[in-house]
């Protein structure tokens, strides 16, 4: 495994319980999860802060792709069905890591891809 890689488990871990997450949720039952998964995983310890930031760009991810055609990031569709393509991925993923500088670029990469599947695509 990669030094890049383990700087990344810990975010990728916690974004992995956090997408699932909605803002009608109970975040205690959401925190347990992640305690669960970090210990079972061996991954490091809780730290408030850093999930409440995870947290922050999930849920902003989360509203700005429900915003559908009214995103800044919405390209359109050019089918019946929406895609990944329907969203401008690379301008997405350059102003979350700008947004967010403390949680590392690839960690931000691969949620943004995945955050499209499951808030739009799905």
């Amino acid at each position: 495994m990669t030094a890049a890689k383990n700087l990344t488990n810990y975010e990728d871990a916690v974004l992995a319980v956090l997408a699932f997450e909605f803002l009608s949720a109970d975040k205690e039952i959401t925190e347990a999860k992640i305690r669960r998964k970090l210990r079972l995983k061996k991954i490091g310890k809780y730290d408030q802060e850093r999930v409440d930031r995870l947290r922050s760009l999930k849920d902003d991810l989360q509203i700005e792709i429900g915003k559908r055609n009214k995103s800044r990031y919405y390209l359109g569709s050019d089918g019946q069905f929406a895609d990944l393509k329907d969203f401008d991925i690379s301008r997405m993923t350059t102003d979350f890591v700008t947004a967010f500088p403390e949680v590392p670029k690839q960690s931000i990469t691969e949620f943004v891809g995945y955050a499209i599947y499951l808030y739009y695509i799905r």
